[in-house]
């Protein structure tokens, strides 16, 4: 059993909303990042490229969700300059939008990359991912809706050339039915948050990542990586995802009901 480290990213740059600052970290964190584990020997790579060596000894994987344009003007250049290689996970509802999913004002004006943006970061080596159609808690909608959106989101990539093999489960939630739908459209590989060490023998539909944030200092990253595999604070948190499931699907129930929104 290896266990390796997939790290968690999301927009690179600044903060619109003060409350949206856990999940920005700034250009010169994230090169700081990856110089320290460049010097300590680890490769860096993207997901399925991870699932598919039958030796991951010194990989560390990267991964970024939502596939905010800041990607391709502050990390890819950093991610070049080390050599390093990610996947990006890519809300196909948004591409050339704006992540109008966000919670806060100003962050849903935030900009979202274009399928030309996407060909560009997949010429230099990252992977594409999908990330859902419409970022929603697929867990908590009827199954038709689930896989109406996963099926949407597949099919969007591959009509615009991508060859999508990965799934990043939106806000990280998925259950055994998710899990089965996202094996059934296609995906190999998919990410929850679990807050912990990955494991390569075991289910590849259930990655579990470290979710980085503008406090995670270099040093304290590679802390991590030698730290329990599955801390007890998110083996807490596993044992209350049912509770939590019933009580968004609850909530889900008093909102306005779910519509679906034909793609661009």
């Amino acid at each position: 059993m290896t266990m390796v480290p997939v790290l968690m990213y999301h927009a690179v740059g600044r903060p619109r909303d003060g409350r949206f600052r856990p999940w920005v970290v700034s250009p010169s964190l994230l090169a700081e990042h990856l110089a320290l584990l460049r010097e300590s020997g680890y490769e860096l790579v993207g997901l399925t490229e991870w699932a598919s060596r039958p030796d991951v000894r010194n990989c560390a994987v990267l991964t970024f969700d939502d596939g905010y344009s800041d990607f391709l003007d502050h990390a890819l250049p950093v991610l070049a300059s080390h050599g390093a290689r990610a996947t990006v996970y890519v809300v196909t509802g948004y591409i050339g939008d704006h992540a109008r999913w966000l919670p806060f004002r100003a962050e849903r004006t935030r900009p979202i990359m274009a399928w030309d943006d996407l060909r560009t970061i997949r010429n230099c080596g990252m992977e594409v991912g999908s990330h859902g159609h419409r970022h929603i808690e697929l867990d908590t909608v009827a199954r038709s809706i689930a896989e109406t959106d996963v099926r949407m989101s597949r099919n969007a990539l591959t009509e615009q050339g991508f060859l999508p093999r990965s799934f990043c489960y939106p806000f990280g939630y998925a259950n055994r039915r998710v899990r089965d739908i996202v094996a059934q459209a296609g995906f190999t590989t998919a990410c929850v948050v679990g807050r912990g060490l990955a494991d390569s023998e075991r289910d590849l539909l259930r990655v579990r990542r470290l979710a980085i944030d503008h406090r995670t200092t270099p040093e304290e990253l590679l802390r991590r990586f030698h730290g329990p595999a599955v801390p007890a604070a998110a083996r807490l948190r596993e044992t209350a995802q049912p509770a939590w499931r019933l009580t968004r699907h609850l909530r889900s129930t008093v909102r306005a009901p779910y519509k679906a929104e034909v793609s661009k």
